[in-house]
């Protein structure tokens, strides 16, 4: 058996069933052993980045490791900002690629692959010998799902078409290695300690976060909020999780309402569980002054965004922690009030509402009116992906309240053009109706991935907000009394461009017409891209506090 072929049989024994990827002549001999397998989705993108982007939302949506393809050198290279985001993400991804032969950097697409990857936060093995073959792939998956980040694993050009001692239809895959993370118990001492703040707490928060996301972890954290009366809010990667308690206060930080803002200030403790408490979840180290911290987490120990570490800090998993920290309370029958009261249901229920008028130009929508007629118009088991920079996706973070089922927000690397490629993964992952909301910027980064939209025939709303301007940028300039429209730069016809991708597509100028929109969408079949024109005058409420130091 040739290496090419023991590797591609490796791969449908880890369980690849979907692979993005774009053809190139360095790994065509093994992609055409890919094509052989009956049980594979091929999906065929337009751009190599976009590929590592599908792959990892694919992953976001299943909980198993993304696939992804590309050629040497320039195809990898195309990878780079994509890698980074998903190493950012922790995202589990596998991506086979090749290289140019042995010992000859004079061919044109020589590239020292292994220093550009080990940049990106990826991980990068490479098969220098057919006997490694089949244990690359299984390292290559073992790694991605251990280590939570991408792992680029090539085999040279020359190596590919030697002979191998292949297992074949004997392959062990990774998983019998490594079937998952196991649910560490916490510490006794530990855990008497973080019992000990919380009884002594009068008004606690609860900070969920990715870790705290199961069924089992979102019961006990449930049941741990109602005996100790505390506040329930989410990290922007969990945000709407136990969304339907009465006390849900919503994303803590940077996109907390100012009401909640003022919560937060009196909290005594803050129970932060599988969350990073990030810089932005703590308003910059702000939030909470003058709360202790207990911090349960899987990993041995996270230092928060304000630099120090938390108070109690409690290594275990989500769920199992939680029960014995519940047993525990119980048995020393610790019953507070807390936040649970009349008056504090009343603030929740006002908060988020933001009174600013802002002059709207002609021709186009408030997009906070705008938002909220979206998440008032979808049904709630459609799931979301929004692109993520503070400024446009405040308006979807704080105005969509909702719970949906799958919701990304791109914000890891903090960089545009990853929500249309994201959305597209997620969508095949979940295979269910999905809306993507990204910027006009982010938008034309990738925009050619329409095309992959149209032949997949996704059920699929891609929303352009367009203000014909880099918006955050916008508003910085103005902050800075610079003039802001260095940022304008004319948009294209959105709509217009989807239907040459075979969607079909709507302008919007009034909310009438994103209405109409949004329901010829639902009542057809297939994608629909909406070129939704925004106001560039309104101001998120996190820009007004940041640049111009408004107290809102």
């Amino acid at each position: 058996m040739k290496v090419y072929e023991a590797m591609a049989n490796a791969f449908i024994k880890e369980g690849t069933t979907t692979l993005f990827g774009l053809l190139g002549d360095g790994q065509m001999t093994w992609w055409s052993a890919m094509a052989k397998y009956p049980e594979l989705k091929i999906v065929d993108v337009r751009d190599e980045g976009c590929a590592v982007t599908m792959a990892e939302g694919w992953a976001l949506a299943t909980g198993k490791v993304g696939v992804a393809s590309a050629t040497q050198g320039p195809g990898l290279a195309r990878m780079t900002t994509a890698l980074i985001v998903a190493a950012r993400a922790r995202t589990p991804v596998v991506v086979y690629t090749s290289k140019t032969a042995l010992n000859n950097e004079h061919l044109v697409q020589y590239l020292n692959q292994d220093q550009l990857v080990t940049a990106t936060g990826a991980g990068y093995i490479e098969v220098l010998k057919p006997s490694y073959a089949e244990n690359a792939v299984r390292d290559a998956f073992y790694r991605a799902r251990r280590e939570s980040r991408p792992i680029v694993l090539c085999a040279p050009l020359d190596v590919q078409q030697m002979e191998c001692d292949a297992d074949g239809d004997d392959y062990r895959p990774s998983s019998e290695m490594f079937s998952g993370q196991q649910a560490i118990r916490p510490a006794l001492e530990r855990l008497r300690e973080a019992a000990g703040i919380i009884k002594q707490s009068r008004k606690p928060v609860i900070v969920l976060g990715r870790g705290a996301m199961s069924p089992a972890a979102q019961d006990a954290a449930k049941q741990l909020a109602e005996r100790i009366g505390a506040l329930v809010a989410t990290t922007l990667v969990a945000k709407g999780t136990l969304a339907d308690s009465e006390y849900y206060a919503g994303v803590s930080g940077l996109f907390s309402a100012r009401e909640v803002m003022q919560l937060f200030e009196d909290a005594d403790c803050v129970v932060a569980i599988g969350a990073r408490l990030s810089t932005h979840t703590l308003s910059g180290g702000y939030l909470y002054p003058k709360a202790r911290f207990v911090h349960i987490d899987i990993e041995p120990h996270k230092v928060m965004g304000n630099d120090r570490g938390a108070d109690c800090y409690v290594q275990g998993d989500a769920a199992a922690t939680l029960q014995e920290l519940l047993e525990r309370l119980e048995r020393d029958d610790v019953k507070n009030r807390g936040f649970h009261t009349a008056e504090v249901r009343r603030i929740l229920s006002g908060a988020g509402r933001d009174p600013a008028e802002f002059e709207i130009e002609e021709g186009t929508v408030d997009p906070r009116e705008a938002v909220q007629l979206l998440d008032e118009k979808l049904p709630p088991e459609m799931h979301l992906v929004s692109s993520g920079n503070a400024h446009a996706c405040s308006f979807r973070v704080m105005l969509m309240k909702r719970r949906r089922g799958l919701q990304i927000y791109c914000t890891a690397f903090g960089c545009i053009g990853q929500a249309l490629s994201t959305a597209v993964g997620a969508a095949l992952g979940t295979g269910q109706p999905l809306v993507c909301v990204e910027g006009d910027g982010g938008a034309l980064q990738n925009i050619q991935e329409l095309d992959t939209v149209a032949r997949l025939g996704l059920k699929f709303l891609y929303v352009v907000v367009n203000d014909e301007a880099y918006g955050a940028e916008y508003h910085k300039l103005r902050a800075h009394e610079r003039d802001p429209m260095l940022s304008f730069v004319r948009s294209p016809d959105f709509a217009g461009l989807g239907r040459d991708f075979g969607c079909r597509g709507a302008s919007a100028r009034t909310l009438d017409e994103f209405s109409a929109a949004i329901d010829a969408f639902l009542a057809g079949d297939g994608p629909m891209v909406i070129d939704l024109r925004i106001s560039r005058n309104v101001v998120s409420i996190p820009y007004r506090r940041l640049h111009f130091g408004m107290d809102v």
